[in-house]
């Protein structure tokens, strides 16, 4: 019975998740410097609300693959705009989503905000 407690304290601490070990769905704010409208004076509103997308994906901490990240967030919301080249007033979350701790593991970086160029 000891030897079986001690296996599962184990693997949780080696999980890594922010959560629970069974199930983890956190969202959160993310840090971000992002450009005002009294940045943006002088160029063409092309998108408002627009919204992008990251994620990266990991199975049994064995295979970790995709970008998570802010850039690639960013670069999702300015592909769906008719030209825009900056986005302004935007807004950033993190999501992370965990299942049997370390068997599927998955983070999303999302961002909205306005597109100019």
């Amino acid at each position: 019975m000891k030897k079986g407690i001690i296996i599962i304290l184990i693997a949780a601490l080696h999980t890594g998740c922010v959560g629970g070990m069974l199930y983890t769905n956190i969202t959160s704010p993310r840090t971000y410097r992002s450009a005002t409208t009294g940045d943006i004076q002088g160029k063409q509103v092309v998108a408002t609300d627009v919204r992008g997308e990251a994620c990266s994906y990991s199975f049994l901490m064995l295979v970790a693959i995709g970008d998570g990240g802010y850039d690639a967030a960013v670069k999702d919301a300015l592909g769906k705009t008719n030209g825009g080249t900056m986005l302004y007033d935007v807004r950033a979350d993190v999501k992370y989503t965990a299942i049997l701790g370390p068997l599927y593991m998955k983070l999303c970086t999302s961002v909205t905000g306005n597109a100019v160029k």
